[in-house]
């Protein structure tokens, strides 16, 4: 793979259009010409909206749809921040490739598709069947609490492998794309990415991930405090702290979303992990965000703060933290329901009914 630079993922950002107005504005008045109370579906018809202004006709064309699952392994997991170890990290990819994981079960009854990605899933078989192979750091980032986590190239590489999975899935008629992650450890990645990126202090925003005690909890919090402070990252520069205190899949992700900005394909957002690469994008290019849709605020201690830096509304609660993609995938059936009632609904004049004034000028 060719040598992918800063310059070349600015240049490419350049293509980047700005959402239909004209197509928003037109599903503003379809949604208050249906026979309803104005405004009654709440967020669902503001997500519509914005679906509509992204959309190249009045269709709403919602499928197909994938998930990509990136996976890597990260050093950080030396320091004992994770109740498990690396091999679950390539236990969960067998699983996903074999089709028994949750990601599955939700992609079968959402009609979407999911692909699990090896980024450097240390102890993954390099030519597991029904995985994409394309390990940037074989055996997964460098322990970032003595050392960054990885170089500029690797960096680049891995947003480069995201991006240019994303541009092949629009391609390839793909309507709405996910980006999921597994890799453990990877809610230290997470953590420390987003005090990197907020100045805020790593007690702020670490959580107990998949469920450490008491105990284990102080450790991250420490090791989280010492290695940010050892990597000197520059808030001001989303790339320095990608690659001081970030994760393969972070990166991917990062590039994943910027590929669908480039292409105007919604990007539905998932957890901490997903959030955290949403927003350094964000930090890079602005213009990004009009693709992202937030689908559930995340258990985790940093989703809330994650989700403000944004500016991006969460459509559901439900308490989650799991990963993989499955709280964005919960969110499709919902998005499914809104399209449905969006087209074929009666208006007032079919239904016989006299219309509602609209004095909220939000609709």
């Amino acid at each position: 793979m060719r040598t992918f630079s800063r310059e070349d993922f600015f240049e490419a950002m350049q293509s980047i259009a700005s959402p239909n107005r004209e197509g928003e504005r037109r599903a503003k008045f379809r949604w208050n010409s249906l026979c309803k109370p104005i405004g009654s579906f709440g967020v669902l018809e503001t997500i519509i909206v914005r679906l509509a202004g992204l959309s190249p006709g009045d269709e709403l064309l919602l499928r197909p749809r994938v998930v990509f699952v990136f996976a890597a392994d990260n050093g950080i997991v030396k320091e004992g921040v994770s109740q498990a170890g690396q091999e679950v990290t390539a236990q969960v990819v067998r699983n996903i490739a074999d089709g028994r994981a949750t990601i599955n079960i939700l992609g079968r009854e959402t009609g979407c598709v999911v692909v699990p990605v090896n980024l450097g899933v240390a102890e993954l078989e390099p030519d597991y069947p029904g995985v994409v192979h394309t390990p940037v750091m074989p055996k997964g980032t460098n322990n970032f609490a003595i050392e960054d986590a990885m170089s500029e190239e690797e960096m680049m590489i891995a947003l480069r492998v995201g991006m240019e999975l994303a541009l092949k899935a629009s391609s390839e008629g793909f309507k709405i794309l996910v980006a999921g992650e597994m890799g453990i450890g990877n809610t230290s990645t997470a953590t420390a990415m987003l005090a990197g990126l907020t100045g805020r202090s790593a007690s702020d925003l670490t959580g107990r991930g998949a469920g450490l005690s008491d105990e284990g909890l102080q450790r991250k919090i420490q090791v989280l405090t010492d290695a940010l402070a050892a990597r000197e990252v520059d808030r001001y520069n989303a790339f320095d702290v990608l690659r001081k205190v970030g994760g393969l899949d972070i990166a991917a992700m990062v590039g994943f979303y910027a590929g669908a900005a480039m292409t105007g394909t919604p990007v539905i957002l998932d957890g901490l992990i997903s959030l955290v690469a949403a927003l350094t994008l964000v930090r890079l290019v602005q213009e990004a965000r009009a693709v992202m849709f937030a689908s559930y605020l995340s258990a985790e201690k940093g989703g809330e703060i994650a989700l403000r830096e944004l500016c991006i509304s969460p459509c559901l609660g439900l308490n989650m933290k799991h990963g993989e993609g499955a709280g964005a995938l919960l969110l499709l059936p919902l998005i499914d329901y809104a399209r449905a009632i969006y087209l074929e609904s009666l208006t007032f004049d079919e239904g016989c009914v006299e219309p509602y004034e609209v004095y909220d000028q939000s609709w």
